[in-house]
């Protein structure tokens, strides 16, 4: 038992240090993730509850609610909300509702959910803004581009700082080259099971980022090539998905 909690304490003491030096780190915005993965079946039904939800929200002007919504290829939903600290998880987003409405009205809302996922969860990313190129700006949601492309990099652990690295030097290469395609970089953060590098590519839609992404080729492959055969040493397992923003399930209040 004494074991016990020396362990728990030095990983406590662990969270902590990682929470103060995320928090300092001005080129890092965390976020929190909820992550439902939604059956294929009730896409509809999650849909008609998210709205039931935030008519709610903005019914009682709820300031402490907001997030971005995401709807990947496979259905799976991804609410992102920007947060400065791991101690704002412990902040309720939904107690003020509650408080408005009733906690037996909150019960039967969010009870309806279960029926639509068999897998859901909670963790938080990195918004890594020093691997990230956006020269024009640093926002998730791109004007007139709601198509997402996601690109995993899974890397073992010591593998880490080299591509941390590698990424530094393509982030130079599209500097260089001004290129036109703008991407963003994420790591993973508290809750979440190994290490990987996720770039998200915004865009209009499948075949405009095709269009994008054979520019960029045909312009910077020359200093792209020796850098992405660097990456394939570090990685361990390499992923893509796709999907698109979802405005009408996502929430921010008005001031």
């Amino acid at each position: 038992m004494k074991n016990l909690k020396i362990t728990f304490l030095l990983f406590v003491m662990f969270i902590l240090l990682q929470n103060t030096i995320t928090a300092q780190n001005s080129d890092v915005q965390m976020y929190y993730v909820h992550e439902d993965r939604v059956k294929p079946s009730m896409v509809k039904e999650s849909d008609r509850i998210d709205k039931e939800l935030i008519d709610l929200l903005k019914k009682h002007n709820i300031q402490e609610a907001n997030w971005m919504a995401v709807q990947k290829n496979d259905q799976t939903k991804l609410y992102l909300s920007p947060i400065n600290s791991l101690a704002d998880l412990d902040k309720d987003m939904f107690k003020t509702l509650g408080d408005k409405i009733g906690n037996d009205a909150m019960t039967k809302l969010f009870s309806q959910y279960s029926k639509c996922y068999d897998e859901h969860g909670d963790y938080v990313i990195n918004l890594r803004k020093d691997l990230s190129y956006m020269p024009n700006g640093m926002t998730l949601t791109t004007e007139g581009q709601p198509y997402r492309r996601f690109y995993y990099n899974y890397v073992t652990a010591e593998n880490v700082a080299n591509m941390t690295n590698t990424f530094k030097k393509v982030k130079e290469v599209f500097v260089k080259h001004n290129g036109s395609l703008h991407y963003r970089v994420y790591t993973p953060g508290f809750g979440t099971i190994g290490n990987y590098f996720m770039v998200v590519i915004s865009a209009k839609n499948e075949e405009e980022l095709a269009k994008a992404e054979g520019a960029m080729w045909e312009k910077m492959s020359g200093d792209l090539q020796p850098l992405f055969d660097e990456m394939d040493k570090y990685t361990s397992k390499l992923d893509m998905q796709t999907g698109w923003m979802r405005d009408d399930l996502s929430y921010s209040p008005k001031k």
